[in-house]
């Protein structure tokens, strides 16, 4: 070849991710497209005086993580945050003491927050009250966000910035808990986030949040991450403008693909953005629709959903549907749009799209999926977003919870791939680590943290039990990688390594399969590699 390359990774055991070529040894990488890939005699012989070799000692190389849910402003503002979640905390009384540490080393009148609360992991099985929090922090708002993202909890001072008293009407589509002998509000709030936020405002500065997502953007990269897909439901105008900043400034380095809230598309649509709008670095992706029954009833209602829906079809963006438990994922099969091919909307004067591929629509996490509902799932044509990490991290907590015939259906990556449902992977951040391995790991062996495995079906939807524990090492990868491209339209520009690609790599510290595969749940990135630009390394490589 005539041309020479600037970064030269050799001497690596390469999963290239592409089908017509699976295995590699070296890859060259010119500015930020991957050239070439092949034996070490072939990447070297593109050697010049200005490239960096880079010798990678037979560890993994793979094409970058590519996160296809998670929350990354919510996820960067726990590090400031007070953690109230298990193991860390286990009864109310260890919260209180908690929320009364951090309240003392903050000004008065500060906000102190807190997150991960689960009180189904609490002695008292319950939420604090404001009462009980306002013992601790009286001269201070609070907030404590549960584990989940679909309630928060509020002392009195909070309740009394945010408007909310005993006459304060619900918000649409959350509820405001009330003690039923007086009406007032017992400070827990449930799918309230863009309520609190308009009456609220911003209540973090600047500052502290490129300070907080800096952080992440290390933990990330730390992880072999290279690319996310925030899925605010609320993002706005506002958080676009957010992710604008912080990306330009350099304060977040993974690739960004924000999903739009499906009640905010005036406001994109007024902007002249359009899906796909931005650029490598930062693009806008499919609307996002919650459809939950955290408040006991469907919300939105189904005549609200299809409305919804066909706001974001006109509008010419695919959909991204939050559904976890099977009456919802039931009421999201009936939406004709599910079904429906999304059509290109032709951008305005000046705009053009990163991406040229509409991609498909997608239900997001699909946790409760038994073979009555997944047939419907393979015939509606949607990319399938889900977590197989919660059975790691909570698997426990299912297997003393959940229905046991329900169990082999929560989150069950084989039998989407045995009906050729497209699957992808992302962690849902912070409501679980961000780390991938974890959830890679689980969904090849079906193992939660503490070893125990959860049974999983077979293609006929029989219990297999120990005779098929997940999926292959090889599908898990691709499901954080080129599964991941395709969910959010981008599989020509990454998501494997093949020339032409972006080079997003990530060369990882320890072998991962066979014997070392015990050793997955701890892996980490030593080299971390965005569009031919090394923004992790660690060790010797």
């Amino acid at each position: 070849m005539s041309f020479s390359a600037n970064l030269l990774l050799v001497n690596a055991r390469v999963f290239t991710m592409d089908p017509g070529k699976p295995h590699a040894e070296a890859v060259a990488v010119s500015g930020d497209r991957i050239v070439n890939v092949g034996s070490n005699e072939d990447i070297l012989a593109l050697r010049s005086p200005e490239s960096e070799v880079i010798d990678c000692r037979a560890l993994p190389l793979l094409p970058g993580i590519n996160d296809a849910h998670c929350h990354v402003l919510t996820t960067a503002s726990t590090f400031s945050s007070v953690d109230c979640g298990p193991p860390v905390i286990t009864s109310i009384g260890q919260l209180l003491s908690a929320i009364s540490d951090r309240a003392a080393g903050t000004p008065p009148g500060q906000w102190v927050r807190g997150f991960g609360l689960d009180p189904d992991s609490l002695e008292e099985s319950r939420f604090p009250t404001r009462w009980e929090l306002d013992s601790m922090a009286p001269s201070h708002p609070v907030r404590i966000n549960h584990s989940s993202g679909h309630a928060c909890v509020l002392n009195s001072l909070a309740l009394g910035l945010a408007g909310i008293d005993g006459t304060t009407p619900d918000p649409v589509e959350g509820v405001i808990e009330r003690e039923a002998h007086t009406g007032e509000p017992t400070g827990t709030l449930f799918e309230a986030a863009l309520f609190l936020r308009e009456r609220l405002g911003p209540t973090r500065d600047q500052q502290e949040l490129a300070s907080s997502v800096s952080r992440l953007s290390d933990m990330l990269l730390a992880c072999g991450i290279t690319s996310v897909q925030d899925a605010g439901p609320e993002n706005a105008i506002q958080q676009w403008q957010t992710f604008k900043t912080l990306v330009d400034e350099g304060a977040f380095r993974p690739r960004v693909t924000m999903m739009a809230g499906a009640r905010n598309l005036g406001q994109f649509d007024e902007s002249g953005m359009i899906w796909g709008t931005g650029s490598e670095k930062l693009k806008l992706g499919h609307a996002k629709i919650m459809c939950t029954l955290t408040t006991g009833s469907l919300l939105p209602a189904s005549e609200d959903l299809n409305q919804l829906a066909t706001l974001a079809k006109d509008m010419g963006f695919p959909i991204a549907i939050h559904a976890i438990e099977q009456e919802v994922i039931e009421a999201v099969l009936a939406l004709p749009e599910l079904f429906e091919t999304p059509s290109r909307k032709l951008p305005t004067p000046g705009e053009r799209p990163v991406a040229q591929r509409v991609p498909r629509n997608r239900i997001e996490h699909c946790a409760e999926c038994p073979p009555t509902l997944l047939e419907k799932v393979a015939q509606s044509g949607a990319t399938v977003v889900t977590q197989p990490g919660f059975i790691y991290w909570r698997g426990e907590n299912y297997l003393r919870r959940v229905d046991p015939a329900l169990i082999p259906h929560l989150y069950d990556t084989g039998s989407f791939l045995d009906r050729r449902v497209p699957v992808a992977f992302g962690s849902d951040s912070p409501v679980i680590d961000p780390s991938p391995w974890p959830a890679i790991y689980c969904a090849i062996t079906s193992l939660t943290q503490q070893g125990n495995r959860i049974p999983r079906a077979n293609f006929t939807g029989a219990l297999a039990g120990n005779q098929r524990a997940g999926i292959t090492f090889r599908q898990a990868i691709e499901a954080y990688t080129r599964g991941a491209a395709r969910a959010e339209g981008a599989e020509a520009s990454k998501g494997a390594i093949r020339q032409g690609m972006l080079a997003d790599l990530t060369v990882l510290g320890a072998g991962i399969e066979g014997e070392s595969l015990h050793q997955l749940p701890q892996a980490k990135s030593v080299l971390t590699i965005v569009g031919g630009e090394v923004l992790w390394r660690q060790g010797a490589i």
